[in-house]
């Protein structure tokens, strides 16, 4: 039973130290596409406004 316990203990903090590595870098990655993507929408504004 100890360890049982043992192994659900550090197989929950494994989860935990893998979930602090993943979301940080998925938030990085998906505010580098908002950036990109926001980048995008002001050079063709940009270019709209030129155009006149």
């Amino acid at each position: 039973m100890e360890l049982i316990n043992q192994t659900l203990i550090m197989s929950f903090l494994g989860i935990i130290a893998s979930c602090c590595i993943v979301f940080p870098i998925l938030y990085l990655v998906q505010k580098r596409k908002q950036h990109k993507e926001l980048l995008a929408i002001l050079k063709e504004i940009n270019r709209k406004n030129d155009a006149k």
